[in-house]
């Protein structure tokens, strides 16, 4: 059997630069880390009204571990970013922390 490659496009092995972006995948990322932040504060809060520590530092460290056994040395800077994003206040409202009680 014989294919006439004259027929064939040379579109076909044109990268499409559409399909390649990594829009759509940072747009997911930025999604899931404000759904991991608003969760986590959350959380946190819940821990204030029931009287225990906001933070679990073994949780946190647990975290950077699982971070950085999936993605490398790389892997601990990056759960530390997101941490960060946790305690901090520079998210847009959506991701906010509830204000404390008392």
């Amino acid at each position: 059997m014989t294919v006439d490659v004259t027929t064939l496009s040379l579109d076909l092995f044109a990268p499409d630069l559409e399909e390649d972006s990594c829009d759509p995948l940072d747009d997911l990322i930025v999604t899931l880390l404000i759904a991991r932040t608003a969760q986590a504060r959350r959380h946190r809060a819940a821990r204030r009204e029931a009287g225990l520590p906001a933070r679990t530092m073994a949780s946190e460290y647990a975290m950077v571990k699982r971070f950085t056994a999936r993605l490398g040395p790389r892997g601990a800077e990056i759960a530390q970013v997101v941490l960060a994003l946790t305690h901090s206040a520079e998210l847009t409202h959506s991701a906010q922390e509830p204000p404390r009680a008392g």
